[in-house]
């Protein structure tokens, strides 16, 4: 979860400031709109007693071997998987929960527990307060778009199949004033963008993308997260054990 974050926030610094903002359209409207109630059924479902299980397939495409190194030593590699049980209480908010991140062939990369207001990095031994919070998981694409909105952009709005579902699909391309670098790529980007597919029945997300223009003109997915959410599910014993402190 909070990689994506951070990797919301590296996108969202490279658009924003870069194209001088101006009023939105109706479909601009309209589309923001359809956001939210798509996220508003998404909280919905997902804020009610009990546990919620997320799993995401996340690949990135650069030029780069690995995502860094942990403090550990750790290497974290290109492709991941992320098991994430959350666990939400009467009041309908997240009060405990269970992240781990693993390699392609299993290996645990790192392991996060929410536990009595606290945030423990098991993998790094970094512990950080944390207080209860109602679940979102459109990983703050609605924040996105608005901020893409404001500075002239216009979302496209689509339907097609993803993961095998019918899905909403938000796509936002940005050309960027001047190109730019990164260590991620071995020449500069001129454009970055993001797709957002969300399940049109449940209004939970089903993939996000976020994509870069190479000065060569080559459109590379700097970073592609599949996600599967279930509701109304019980964790196996060793996610029990994680929550139960045997750590």
């Amino acid at each position: 979860m909070f990689r994506k974050i951070l990797v919301f926030l590296l996108v969202t610094s490279i658009l924003t400031g870069l194209l001088s903002a101006c009023g939105g359209s109706s479909a601009d409207s309209n589309a923001t709109k359809l956001l939210q109630g798509l996220n508003n059924k998404a909280k919905v479902l997902v804020n009610q007693p009990g546990w919620v299980h997320v799993t995401e397939q996340i690949g990135y495409d650069t030029d780069k071997a690995d995502r860094g190194t942990l403090s550990t030593g750790q290497v974290v590699p290109l492709v991941q998987t992320v098991d994430i049980w959350y666990h939400i209480n009467d009041s309908k908010l997240v009060y405990q929960y269970v992240w781990i991140m693993s390699s392609q062939d299993g290996k645990t990369i790192e392991v996060t527990v929410f536990l009595n207001n606290l945030l423990y990095n098991l993998t790094t031994n970094v512990s950080n307060p944390l207080n209860p919070y109602t679940l979102s998981l459109d990983y703050q694409f609605a924040d996105e778009m608005d901020s893409f909105i404001s500075r002239s952009g216009h979302p496209v709005v689509t339907t097609g199949e993803v993961n095998g579902k019918t899905a909403t699909i938000f796509t936002l391309d940005e050309k960027l004033a001047s190109p730019r670098t990164t260590e991620d790529y071995t020449q500069p980007f001129n454009a970055a963008g993001s797709i957002a597919s969300f399940d049109t029945e449940t209004g939970l997300l089903l993939r996000l993308e976020r994509t870069v223009t190479l000065e060569d003109g080559t459109k590379r997915p700097f970073f592609t997260d599949n996600v599967t959410i279930e509701t109304g599910v019980q964790p196996p014993p060793d996610i029990q054990d994680y929550i139960n402190g045997f750590w």
